[in-house]
């Protein structure tokens, strides 16, 4: 038996030993693992386009802010023109399907179908085409500019890459910071009413509000203040053009800032079944459908009476 102990002692060593090298996976092939396909510092991008077929979409940076030059100038949400470049620079090469392709016309490459392109500060370049889909079904050919290289992506990775304008416009038309709010009014189709917070020092919904002469608690009042930030369109906007007469929808909204007051005043203008809405003094105009306008003026004409 005593001959048997340094056996065992060794078999449980060999064993430990896999095991542990199993799971820092030192038997795993990586030669199939997942590659970049380009090293992207953020800070180094200058502009960025994204072609789907004739349609182009068209991103420049000029001091620190982005605008959309193609296929028009748009109010941007600047964490969507950002977040794409994170897209871009994580993108993937599945597999390798040719190291040297010498003819691309036979993955659709010769003339892609998409086409991703940074341009840095240096002037120079980085693009990722798209070519036909493969036989497996959730995968392109691709390709990469400097390189002859064609590989395959998924499906998933070609979509988070081919954005359509509106997926980078700023699609809210009210901004405001949240718990600096201090007053709230809608004037819609000629009804009205004001909503207030007593302590102008408190976060919304630790504040209680007035209603007219109703006390209101802040968690209620809270949930108008979200129906009225959170209103979005799902439409481009439109160049904000100056009417004549009384508008259908007002909305006021005040803020205070160490005591200091800031008013900022929306109107709108029912068209079919929306109403386009504009900050006063703002470019733009956005369509919110009139149910949400509806919806937002008898949330706060509703709201219960809280503690006094």
């Amino acid at each position: 038996m005593k001959r048997l102990w340094p056996t065992l002692v060794l078999v449980i060593i060999c064993i430990a030993g896999f095991w542990y090298a199993s799971s820092k996976d030192f038997f795993k092939d990586k030669s199939n693992e997942p590659k970049m396909v380009f090293s992207i510092k953020k800070d180094d991008v200058a502009s960025y386009s994204i072609q789907n077929g004739d349609s182009v979409v068209e991103l420049q940076k000029k001091d620190g802010a982005w605008t959309m030059t193609k296929p028009s100038s748009l109010p941007l949400n600047s964490f969507g023109a950002d977040s794409w470049i994170d897209t871009f620079s994580t993108t993937t090469k599945d597999k390798t399907v040719e190291d040297n392709a010498a003819d691309l016309a036979k993955y659709g490459l010769d003339k892609p179908k998409q086409k991703f392109t940074l341009v840095l500060k240096d002037g120079s370049s980085k693009t990722i085409n798209v070519g036909d889909p493969l036989p497996i079904q959730g995968y392109f050919y691709a390709s990469a500019s400097g390189s002859g290289e064609v590989f395959r992506i998924g499906e998933q990775q070609v979509n988070a890459l081919n954005k359509q304008q509106l997926d980078f416009m700023e699609k809210s038309p009210i901004k405001v910071n949240y718990d600096q709010v201090t007053s709230l009014s809608v004037d819609w189709k000629g009804d009205k009413w004001s909503l207030s917070k007593t302590d102008a020092s408190k976060k919304a919904y630790e504040a209680d509000w007035k209603l007219g002469d109703k006390t209101v608690k802040g968690s209620d009042a809270s949930q108008v203040l979200d129906k009225a930030v959170f209103m979005a369109t799902e439409q481009l906007v439109k160049t904000a053009v100056p009417k004549a007469g009384t508008p259908e929808l007002r909305i006021e909204v005040k803020e205070t800032d160490s005591g200091k007051d800031t008013v900022t005043t929306f109107t709108g203008w029912i068209e079919g079944d929306n109403v386009w809405v504009t900050k006063q003094g703002d470019f733009w105009s956005y369509a919110i459908p009139s149910q949400t306008i509806q919806e937002l003026f008898d949330k706060g004409k509703q709201l219960p009476e809280g503690s006094k």
